[in-house]
């Protein structure tokens, strides 16, 4: 399937510059997601792809995502770098496990950077889909906040936060309920989120007025609980 990720505002100008132009040259968007489980359930790309039509952006996705699949799995399986090569892709959005520990850390940072390279030789912007710890590990979030954000800065990368998007509709709504029933994988709530830091970074929005709720994936979550994750996700795409 095909993805995409986040504009972070610190990442160096050459990356945002080239994002930039994809964006604002195309309503039509071609995007590769590599990932697990964290990107499959409830089919983010999906989301992402549902969120473009009400903004009149169409988004064609492919995926490579495989339970428990870190980016060396996927960098060692050698299927990824065929498919930069050949798929002519808009974006890449890239993400693995929570990367919280100090030996995560040093994966998640060595093959996001063999991924930007190819990324890079192919003209496609990449992005890191950050994603967030277990519930049980909750004293992680800044650990992998942390992780992303420096894998994208020193790789050059864009940053899709979604970490960041659930700690701050954490502190502002504690009970939303951003896992699902194994307390690790994402809710439709909590996929929401993260599709809508996915969206906002390309298509650099600082808005989420033009989403509407019938007759969506999101329909059965309420207006007011929508409202927070709109108000978070444009929270974390300032950083």
């Amino acid at each position: 399937m095909i993805l995409r990720c986040l504009l972070p505002l610190f990442i160096l100008f050459g990356s945002c510059s080239n994002a930039t132009e994809v964006t604002s040259k195309k309503s039509a968007l071609r995007i590769l997601f590599v990932g697990n489980s964290l990107t499959y359930t409830n089919d983010l790309p999906q989301l992402v792809q549902e969120i473009g039509k009400y903004d009149s952006v169409s988004i064609e996705y492919s995926t490579l995502s495989f339970p428990n699949y870190s980016l060396e799995d996927h960098w060692n399986e050698g299927k990824v770098q065929k498919e930069i090569e050949t798929g002519h892709y808009d974006f890449v959005v890239a993400q693995q496990g929570p990367s919280a520990l100090p030996e995560s850390q040093v994966l998640l940072l060595e093959y996001a950077r063999r991924l930007a390279e190819i990324c890079r030789k192919n003209n496609t912007p990449m992005a890191l889909y950050m994603v967030w710890p277990s519930s049980s590990r909750s004293f992680d979030l800044d650990n992998v906040i942390y992780s992303y954000t420096q894998a994208a800065t020193q790789t050059q990368s864009l940053l899709c936060p979604a970490g960041l998007a659930w700690k701050y509709a954490w502190e502002s709504t504690p009970g939303l309920p951003l896992y699902g029933n194994d307390n690790f994988h994402p809710s439709m709530t909590g996929s929401l989120l993260a599709a809508f830091t996915v969206y906002g970074t390309l298509a650099q929005k600082n808005n989420f007025d033009f989403l509407m709720s019938e007759k969506s994936p999101w329909s059965e979550i309420p207006k007011k609980s929508l409202d927070i994750l709109k108000q978070a996700a444009l929270k974390a795409l300032e950083k």
